[in-house]
């Protein structure tokens, strides 16, 4: 009788009603709004398609079908086709990068190799009965893998290491303690991503300056002044974390992990670590040696997504006896939800970018009477807020690449610091904090659903874009107008 009446389907009218709502906005947007140029018609569907796609992972509550939707409505106007739009989001190179990234990170989570770590790291003797020094000691990390690899391979990496160690703990998906110290693990680590002045962002903004005949940068004043800046963050995040969100760290005060608990490493176990090192090693070539040594031009050609899948090749190659074979992997290592919200929201950052829609230009066209006459410091709030509410709705290196020259341009006539302008320029820019499209790694952390759930990236994306404005323009400012 109990099988009889066991309900068909789980659809609330709750979720009917919002997921009604969330293809209607899609679909009727662009009837109910005009076009005010240089804003095309086309600007305006990908808007409406946008919003409804933001309202279906917020309020539904759902990544799989509102990104389907949103890919397949984008192809079925008239900025792209459906086949265009899925070549553009899922043969994009970060998302291409994530999927080789996941069976890659997924051999050394199958060989034991990431509770190892996370066992080392929970028994060191600072990080005991400590879940504060713990987090501190996880976005330490996040930082040091952001130097080595890009910003979307680092998150990738920490994201299972915090999951594991949570698991150490018998935490439970969705606790507070988990949640923030992976958001602050996505906050901090994009912070101390500008560091090197060769990584993409900084590279796309001082380019530019460059280009435009700027003095050289003093980078390491610029270096200096990030470092800073992070351990800012990291003060800032632990102090939220402790005495505003408050998590329930009953569990990990209370629990003495010891490594021998752990057996020692077998020689399987051995031979993945080091073939992991050895990866990382050569992803890092074409950072620190000349693309003119024949090696690292070869690498730079690859691309970080292409080594990733050499990797995945050449374990696949070794035909170790031990561990899941390709077929596993692919079946059970990928997490479909952070594919297909990645490739809807580096579409969307796409199309927001193309100049066919307008967007750009006419957010341009809005802000540019704005700033008219303005002060080099209010100047420079007002851009700098400007693009950071732009990284969020699009792609952090397009909407500096559109930025940097308006910035450049306005800055010079009215005698500014660009240095300083575009060091702020750097900050504001990389806190794509609020919505999936702002970044990869925001993709990465909103799909994270289980252990960061509902509106919480959300909530703590919008205010981590407010502590940004104030550490932006109350130290870094006043900081670089010192040193630069």
């Amino acid at each position: 009788m109990e099988t009889a009446n066991k309900r068909l389907t789980k659809l609330t009218p709750a979720y009917v009603i919002n997921s009604i709502i969330t293809i209607a906005i899609m679909i009727g947007f662009k009837y109910v709004v005009t076009p005010v140029e240089p804003l095309t018609p086309v600007g305006v569907e990908i808007l409406g398609i946008f919003l409804g796609v933001v309202y279906g992972w917020l309020v539904v509550g759902d990544i799989f079908w509102p990104s389907l939707f949103g890919l397949v409505f984008m192809g079925l106007s008239d900025w792209s086709t459906v086949s265009g739009v899925f070549k553009t989001g899922f043969g994009h190179n970060n998302v291409m990068l994530m999927l080789f990234f996941f069976l890659f990170t997924n051999i050394i989570s199958g060989a034991g190799i990431t509770e190892y770590v996370a066992r080392w790291i929970t028994s060191r003797k600072i990080a005991q009965g400590k879940p504060y020094v713990l987090s501190i000691l996880i976005w330490i990390a996040t930082c040091v893998i952001y130097f080595m690899v890009t910003a979307t391979a680092g998150f990738m990496i920490m994201i299972p290491l915090i999951i594991e160690i949570s698991r150490i703990y018998n935490l439970k998906p969705g606790n507070m303690w988990t949640c923030f110290t992976m958001i602050g693990a996505f906050v901090i680590g994009g912070t101390s991503y500008i560091l090197l002045p060769y990584k993409s962002l900084p590279l796309v903004v001082f380019s530019s300056y460059e280009a435009l005949g700027g003095e050289p940068v003093n980078y390491a004043m610029y270096m200096l002044i990030v470092i800073l800046t992070t351990i800012i963050f990291v003060a800032l995040t632990f102090l939220i974390m402790k005495f505003i969100v408050k998590p329930d760290v009953s569990a990990i005060e209370s629990q003495i992990i010891d490594m021998s608990q752990m057996p020692p490493l077998t020689r399987y176990q051995k031979a993945v670590f080091a073939y992991f090192c050895a990866v990382i090693a050569i992803v890092m070539i074409p950072n620190f040696v000349p693309t003119s040594v024949p090696i690292s031009g070869f690498l730079k050609g690859m691309g970080t997504p292409g080594i990733v899948a050499m990797a995945v090749l050449g374990w696949y190659a070794l035909r170790f006896v031990d561990g899941q074979d390709m077929m596993q992997l692919f079946s059970k290592g990928v997490n479909w939800g952070v594919i297909f919200i990645l490739a809807c929201a580096m579409t969307v950052a796409a199309a927001v970018s193309d100049p066919a829609t307008g967007i750009q230009a006419w957010l341009g066209v809005i802000i540019e009477p704005v700033v008219a006459g303005k002060s080099p410091f209010m100047l420079t709030v007002i851009l700098c807020s400007f693009a950071l509410f732009l990284t969020n709705i699009g792609n952090n290196q397009s909407v500096a690449a559109i930025i940097t020259p308006i910035l450049l341009s306005i800055g010079m006539a009215s005698g500014a610091n660009m240095l300083v302008l575009l060091t702020c320029l750097l900050l504001c820019c990389n806190a794509g904090y609020c919505t999936p499209p702002a970044s990869a790694t925001a993709s990465l952390l909103f799909a994270q659903t289980e252990w960061v759930p509902g509106k919480e990236p959300y909530k703590w994306g919008l205010v981590f874009s407010i502590i940004t404005v104030i550490v932006c323009f109350g130290f870094v400012y006043p900081l670089s107008s010192l040193l630069l």
